[in-house]
């Protein structure tokens, strides 16, 4: 237990650190209040990460894997409330709506009930936006450093040593793989910050989106969709490093590290490109023939949307170029792509397109083992071997997914208009794509409520969810495993 409170008393250091980004831009638009509660809850998290750091000193700081699972579960759980404080504090918002924001942030969903953005102070949409940065960085060191190595819910660890150093020891594997992802972060970080600043965009705009962007989150520094804050130029990087973000790091290492072999052989990051583009072409297409001549939507104005969009859809950001974009395209089809999401190894939400091609190469086997019964066929996908174990592991964590989406859809349908709206709450928040949610579905028609409409009760069932959505639900079984606890 000492290596869970060690490594989490580290994390709100880090929170603690990062709070000092919204004070200086409190500072610089003369936000006093809001500076002086950052301050202070910054100075107060920085003691307690101390004192606890302090305390454990000498300790072991080793982490089984039902350490790991608590961690993980611990981490996701407290962090929101703490990053919300500040905000509550400082705005005229509750501690429930202040926690949603803080949530959807870290957990890189996008859904928002701040429903006038322009009217909050420069900082607070600083922070919220600087949240989804930490919540993508956190999202990726939990898949490397626990989820990945156990193997839950099927996650591949064939390549995990990629990241690695073999002149590290075991005891520096965890400090190594930190450095090693937190470069690889900030160079993608950094970059994306001058393509934005390059396409015009000002620091501060640069600097939230570029937040948003590479961490796959959703949430905008203005009101309106992105066409209102990006041109064409700054929604072309847009695109480029959603991409990024929703493919696997894994992927990244093998092209710096020029594993060309290992590049042939891995195909989920392919599969995300080839589904982007793809839908891409569909939104496209679907935009023409909705606009209904050329004069009215240009071909090329088409395909861009139509790619930015479909990257949007894919990577679980939720951007939208213009209002409706994503609901033009049938309801199922949307849920599904939600559903499958990006890349393991990756900021995206969604089961990831790995388990689902492993998935769909279980279901081919089954079909043609009706037609031959005794043929022998391998299950692969790419370098990757499908075994007995391992597609248990998968289906478990898709069961439980669907699981998670009936019961939230059960839950928050008590006071929504209809199913869909409750189906597609439920999806938006555990495939962590908020934004899909809010956007314009069939206007004048259908009239669900927005997250900032919810009832205290669905708010907190939402922070649930999201919550849900980005730890492996399996993870949660594993920290609550009664052999490991017995013996603390």
């Amino acid at each position: 237990m000492t290596g869970v409170l060690y490594y989490f008393a580290s994390i709100l250091a880090a929170l603690a650190v990062a709070m000092l980004g919204p004070v200086f831009v409190a500072a610089i638009y003369g936000e006093v209040r809001v500076m002086q509660s950052f301050a202070l809850v910054a100075t107060l998290t920085v003691f307690v990460a101390g004192a606890t750091s302090f305390a454990l000193s000498g300790q072991g700081r080793r982490l089984a894997n039902a350490g790991g699972y608590t961690l993980l579960v611990i981490t996701w759980a407290f962090t929101p409330f703490i990053a919300a404080i500040p905000v509550a504090v400082a705005t005229d918002a509750g501690l429930i709506d202040a926690t949603f924001e803080a949530t959807s942030g870290l957990t890189t969903t996008g859904a928002s009930v701040f429903p006038l953005l322009d009217s909050l102070p420069r900082s607070i949409i600083f922070w919220r936006s600087e949240l989804q940065w930490l919540g993508g960085f956190l999202t990726l060191l939990t898949i490397v450093l626990i989820l990945a190595p156990a193997g839950v819910g099927g996650l591949p660890n064939r390549y995990i040593k990629l990241l690695e150093s073999t002149s590290h020891g075991a005891g520096r594997r965890i400090e190594h793989l930190l450095a090693e992802t937190a470069i690889a972060y900030g160079i993608i970080s950094l970059a994306c910050f001058v393509a934005f600043l390059a396409s015009g965009l000002t620091t501060f705009d640069a600097m939230c989106l570029m937040f948003s962007t590479v961490s796959t989150g959703g949430l905008l520094p203005h009101e309106g969709n992105v066409s209102d804050i990006a041109g064409p130029g700054a929604q072309f990087w847009m695109m480029i490093f959603m991409i990024v973000g929703s493919t696997s790091v894994l992927w990244h290492s093998m092209i710096v590290q020029r594993r060309w072999m290992l590049l042939i052989q891995h195909r989920e990051s392919y599969f995300v490109i080839g589904l982007a583009v793809v839908l891409g072409l569909i939104y496209a297409g679907t935009m023409i023939h909705v606009a209904g001549s050329p004069q009215v939507l240009a071909p090329l104005t088409a395909l861009r949307e139509g790619l930015f969009t479909a990257t949007s859809l894919v990577s679980t950001t939720g951007y939208e170029v213009r209002d409706g974009s994503f609901s033009i395209l049938p309801f199922p089809l949307v849920i599904l792509i939600m559903l499958i999401g990006g890349a393991s190894f990756s900021t995206a939400g969604g089961i990831k397109l790995y388990r689902f091609g492993g998935m769909m190469v279980q279901s081919y086997r089954e079909l043609i083992r009706i037609l031959l019964p005794h043929g022998i066929r391998a299950a692969r996908f790419g370098s990757q071997v499908y075994d007995i174990q391992l597609m248990k592991a998968v289906w478990s964590a898709f069961a439980l997914l669907v699981g998670a989406v009936l019961v939230g859809a059960i839950v928050l349908s008590l006071n929504m208009p209809d199913a869909e709206a409750a189906i597609l709450a439920a999806i938006s928040l555990l495939s962590n794509s908020g934004p899909v949610y809010d956007s314009a579905w069939q206007p004048g028609i259908r009239t669900w409520p927005r997250f900032a409409e919810f009832e205290p009760w669905e708010k907190m069932v939402s922070i649930l969810l999201m919550v849900a959505g980005r730890i492996e639900i399996l993870a949660v079984f594993g920290a609550a495993n009664r052999t490991y606890w017995y013996h603390r």
